[in-house]
Order: C-alpha cells, then structure tokens, then sequence
C-alpha cells in the first residue's frame, strides 16, 4: 500500500514506476543476466587457482588442507533464507499475491534446504 502510494505521486498519479526509456529497460532485463555470468566467471577461476595451488603442493610433496565447506555451506544457506525472505516481503507488499512472489520464495527455499541438509549431516556425524 505504501508503495504503490509512493510509486503514483512519483509518477503524477499513473501507479507504477516512472517510465524508463527502452535502453534503460534493456539494460535492466540484461543484469541479472550479467550478474550470473560474472559470478559463473569469478568461481570457475576461483576453482583453477584452488586446484593450481593444491597441484603445486602436492608436487613440493607437501600435504594440502583438508576442505571444510560446512561452515560456508551454512553461512550460503543463511544468506539466501533471508535474502528470500526480504524479497518475499518486498514482492508482497509491492504486487501482492501473484507470480512475483517467485523472486522471494526460491531464495528462500533454497536457503531452507541448505540449512537442513546441514543440520541432517551434522546429526549424522555426531552419532
């Protein structure tokens, strides 16, 4: 209700946001889009420079870190539950119940079921 109360003055009463221009559309539609490939990007070189550094100690004969992503997985999981859940909110009061809620419940969701699997795994290593 706010929202879209502040979206009409915005907009001289028309409700919504102020038109863009077509560029300006575009290059919103497209960052999500650049935002994944970047972040496809960063983590295949991430991965590289993890194995190369590994694969040089092991010839040094040295004996690399064990991995431990449990503690990363838990802190991923936590951030997407409550990245989701301010979507969630925010598409909600925006546009209320409609397929916009999407945006909010995946994250949240997939935040959830990070944050079970390790709780699961934890219990099953303690016993």
């Amino acid at each position: 209700m706010i929202l879209t109360t502040a979206a009409g003055l915005a907009t001289g009463g028309r409700g919504g946001f102020v038109s863009l221009s077509t560029a300006a559309q575009v290059l919103l539609a497209a960052l999500p889009m650049v935002a994944v490939i970047v972040l496809g990007i960063l983590s295949y070189f991430f991965f590289l420079w993890d194995y190369k550094k590994n694969k040089l100690i092991i010839e040094k004969n040295g004996t690399p870190r064990e991995r431990n992503f449990d503690d990363k997985l838990l802190l991923f999981g936590v951030v997407a539950l409550f990245v989701g859940a301010g979507l969630l909110v925010f598409f909600a009061m925006y546009s209320g119940v409609n397929n916009s809620l999407l945006g909010g419940i995946i994250p949240t969701m997939t935040g959830l079921g990070i944050i079970t699997h390790y709780i699961l795994v934890h219990r099953l290593r303690k016993k």
